[in-house]
């Protein structure tokens, strides 16, 4: 028995590992990695800048819930609103392209770094 668990306590982690031994559902939840890089993101990003979901929303215009629905990987959101999300936190957008496989490339693909106010009227 490890030291936080009991013998009634099952670990998320043996949970998970688990499920995904299925190979489809390994499948839907990889499908789904964006999406939760997405949300990890926009938490990094709110956290970073000291501020709450309410306060982030108010600053640029959404209900928190909607704010709440983008961090659980529940909602993603457009570019538009990523851009308000960053600027509403003292941030701007910088979207990077990577290749998926680790052959070399002749040229490399640089960031691009857009201002919120190139995507949106604010």
């Amino acid at each position: 028995m490890t030291q936080n668990t009991t013998p009634k306590t099952t670990l998320w982690k043996s949970v998970r590992d688990s499920v995904l031994a299925d190979p489809e559902v390994r499948a839907e939840y990889d499908a789904l990695d964006n999406e939760f890089n997405v949300a990890r993101a926009v938490i990094a990003l709110r956290s970073q800048s000291g501020l709450t979901q309410r306060e982030l929303a108010e600053r640029i215009g959404i209900k928190q819930p909607q704010l709440a629905r983008i961090e659980s990987g529940k909602q993603l959101p457009k570019l538009e609103t990523l851009a308000l999300l960053a600027d509403g936190a003292g941030y701007t957008i910088e979207v990077n392209f990577v290749p998926k496989a680790r052959k070399k490339r002749s040229q490399k693909i640089k960031p691009i770094k857009v201002a919120p106010r190139e995507l949106v009227n604010i």
